[in-house]
C-alpha cells in the first residue's frame, strides 16, 4: 500500500492520554520553537518560568510559561522533522493546548530571498509521510490560519511575505531535479514540519499558526549555509517577541 493511501478514519489503537493523563495541564496557547539557544534565553529571563516538563528521547524537557495580557502561555522546544514534531504536538493537545504558534528556520529556494526574512506559509507541498496519516492524500495542504496571522502581522507592522512551502522528510535528499520541480510549482522555501503540523491541526481541531525565517539557500552552484550554523539567539529572540504578540491576540 502506498503512503498516499495511509489515511483512514477508524479509531486509533491508543491515544497520548495513555502517557499524559497524570501530567500537569497546560495553558490553551503554546509557542513552539526548535533551536536550543532560545532555551537559554528563557531560563535567563525572569519573565519566563519553568511551568512543567515533558518526556522525549529519555529526557525531561522544560515547558516554560509567561503571561501575555493576563493570559498564561506555554513555550516549549520541539525537534526538527515532521514525525517527532507531530508526536509532541499530539501530547500537548492531550494536555490542554488548543492553539499553537510555531516558528523556525527554512531554506530559501532563491538567492533573491535574504537571510533572516520572515515568511508566512499559505500552502505546504506534502513531500513527507506524517500528514498522510492525518488527512486524505493531496499534493498540498492549506494553512487555514495564514490570513489571520497576516492580519496580525500587518496590525503590528511586522514585515513578511506570504509563500508556498515545500515540506520534506529527507534533508539530504533535496536533489537538483526535486529542487527544480518545487521551484516550478511555485514554492519559495523548504522546511520539514509545516505539512504535518497543519494536518494534525486539521484532524484534532486545533488552531496552528506558523511563520518562518530564512537561513540557508539552495539555488547557487554550490550549497550556501549562510546563517544556518551561526548562533541565532538574536533572530530567535526577535521571533519570540513576534510570537508573544500573536499569542496576545488569538
Amino acid at each position: 500500500m502506498s503512503i498516499i493511501d495511509a489515511y483512514d478514519n477508524s479509531k486509533e489503537l491508543f491515544m497520548p492520554s495513555v502517557f499524559t493523563s497524570s501530567l500537569k495541564k497546560l495553558p490553551e496557547t503554546a509557542i513552539v520553537y526548535f533551536k536550543s539557544e532560545l532555551t537559554n534565553v528563557l531560563r535567563n529571563n525572569k519573565e519566563f518560568c519553568e511551568y512543567s516538563t515533558y518526556g522525549m528521547m529519555g529526557d525531561n524537557l522544560p515547558i516554560f510559561s509567561t503571561k501575555v495580557n493576563g493570559k498564561e502561555v506555554a513555550i516549549y522546544r520541539t525537534f526538527v522533522g515532521g514525525p517527532i514534531t507531530a508526536m509532541i504536538m499530539e501530547e500537548m493537545i492531550s494536555r490542554g493546548v488548543k492553539k499553537f504558534i510555531f516558528f523556525g528556520s527554512c531554506g530559501a529556494l532563491s538567492s533573491a530571498l535574504g537571510a533572516g526574512e520572515i515568511f508566512i506559509p499559505e500552502k505546504a507541498y506534502r513531500d513527507e509521510g506524517t500528514s498522510y496519516h492525518y488527512i486524505p492524500a493531496s499534493e498540498y495542504i492549506d494553512v487555514k490560519t495564514a490570513s489571520k496571522l497576516s492580519e496580525l502581522f500587518d496590525k503590528n507592522n511586522i514585515k513578511y511575505t506570504k509563500v508556498n512551502t515545500w515540506t520534506t522528510d529527507a534533508l539530504y535528499r533535496e536533489t537538483e531535479d526535486r529542487f527544480k520541480k518545487m521551484s516550478q510549482e511555485g514554492c519559495s522555501i523548504v522546511e520539514m514540519e509545516c505539512a504535518p503540523i497543519m494536518a494534525v491541526s486539521h484532524l484534532r481541531n486545533v488552531d496552528t499558526y506558523q511563520f518562518l525565517y530564512t537561513d540557508d539557500v539552495l539555488d547557487g552552484e554550490e550549497y550556501d549555509a549562510r546563517t544556518l550554523i551561526d548562533d541565532r539567539t538574536d533572530m530567535l529572540t526577535k521571533c519570540l517577541k513576534i510570537a508573544l504578540k500573536v499569542a496576545a491576540e488569538i
